[in-house]
């Protein structure tokens, strides 16, 4: 959705409210893509004077995000809470010799779903359990040991490995 902040600049204290959600229905990353199951954000806009505008926006985005122990999909909510003054008496050549990182702005138009991308993607957690006690997935035959043991648990190691599993078990993740 794209807001249109021209009016707004027009009288000194008036205010814009707008509530949005994340259009796209996948949040795509460089390497992976989430579905969206729920959003809504508010945006606020107040003109403070000499083309200056405060930009609150608060709300929430939930994505499905594989669980990364036993890779069940999880409701991972998204808290978006924000503040900026944003100065529209700059040009684009000021904001540029700036690194002014406002992409969603272009002259007074107001990009709402590449804000909320990049909050997400600022927001977005390097690892997502279902629980804390998540057991993950069999490394023989991939199931689930959340949902009960398998019968490879049992079968004993093969003696002429013994050294080598040493060596894996000492790099071993925690």
């Amino acid at each position: 959705m794209i807001i249109d902040l021209y009016e707004l600049l027009s009288e000194e204290g008036r205010n814009k409210d707008v509530v949005a959600r994340f259009e796209s229905e996948k949040f795509n990353t460089n390497k992976k893509s989430y579905p969206v199951k729920d959003s809504n954000i508010h945006f606020s806009f107040t003109n403070t004077g000499k083309k200056n505008v405060a930009f609150k926006c608060d709300g929430f985005v939930t994505l499905m995000i594989p669980c990364d122990r036993c890779l069940e999909p999880v409701d991972y909510k998204i808290d978006i809470d924000y503040f900026e003054d944003l100065d529209m008496n700059k040009t684009s050549e000021e904001k540029i010799a700036e690194l002014d990182e406002h992409f969603f702005m272009d002259g007074t138009k107001f990009d709402t779903e590449v804000f909320i991308s990049n909050e997400i993607l600022v927001n977005l957690p390097m690892k997502v359990l279902c629980s804390e006690n998540c057991k993950g997935i069999c490394n023989r035959c991939g199931a689930n040991l959340n949902m009960g043991s398998c019968k490879c648990d049992s079968a004993g190691q093969d003696p002429r490995m013994s050294k080598i599993l040493d060596i894996f078990n000492q790099f071993k993740e925690v």
